[in-house]
């Protein structure tokens, strides 16, 4: 691990960074359970685990803050609760910790069916609000549980990642509603409000 003495403390934006659409676990207590055994193991000096409240999957960007106006986010609800009529609840897999640019965090499958659902989203997005900075990232669907408290920690994560992995089971989380939020900053992690639920049929 790393020396605290020479490590330069993580910087970014603080405060509200915009819209998204996430998927939350409000009520996966498989995954709580999960995330707070693996965060028991993390060195707290390094990494700031995530509140299981404050667990998420992110999706897509609807806008910055302050790009769009109430109304907007309101007719890109309807335009989702549209696309989503025949959209069916599945199961989200939650396996193998992994480093993600010096966070640590649980990698997420079916890939396709959450890309898939990301490209709803998008969808009912750009049709409202065409130049929506929509966010194409390269990482792998994750639910982030420790964020890296400074600068280049990648090597630490990698190492704590595959450390803990030996003995961490997959989890299984029904996923039946997407959500909109609000997004900031807060500290080494984020704080996200909910905007709007919406549900998959039958979810």
């Amino acid at each position: 691990m790393s020396s605290v003495d020479n490590l330069q403390p993580r910087t970014g934006r603080a405060g509200p960074l915009g819209h998204y659409w996430f998927l939350t676990f409000e009520h996966a207590p498989d995954l709580h359970a999960a995330a707070k055994d693996c965060q028991q193991t993390i060195d707290s000096r390094f990494f700031d685990p995530t509140p299981v409240d404050g667990l998420h999957l992110t999706l897509d960007r609807i806008a910055h803050d302050g790009a769009s106006t109430p109304e907007q986010r309101a007719s890109i609800t309807e335009a989702a609760q549209r696309a989503f009529e025949e959209e069916l609840p599945f199961a989200l897999t939650i396996e193998r910790l992994t480093n993600l640019r010096g966070a640590i965090g649980f990698l997420a499958s079916p890939v396709e069916r959450i890309h898939s659902l990301r490209d709803t989203l998008r969808a009912a997005t750009l049709s409202v609000f065409a130049d929506a900075p929509v966010k194409n990232s390269s990482s792998a669907p994750h639910v982030t549980i420790a964020y890296p408290m400074f600068e280049g920690l990648s090597v630490d994560a990698a190492a704590t990642a595959d450390r803990i992995d030996v003995s961490l089971d997959s989890v299984a989380v029904t996923i039946s509603a997407v959500t909109m939020v609000a997004l900031e900053r807060r500290g080494h992690g984020y704080r996200w409000d909910a905007v709007a639920r919406i549900p998959l049929a039958g979810g």
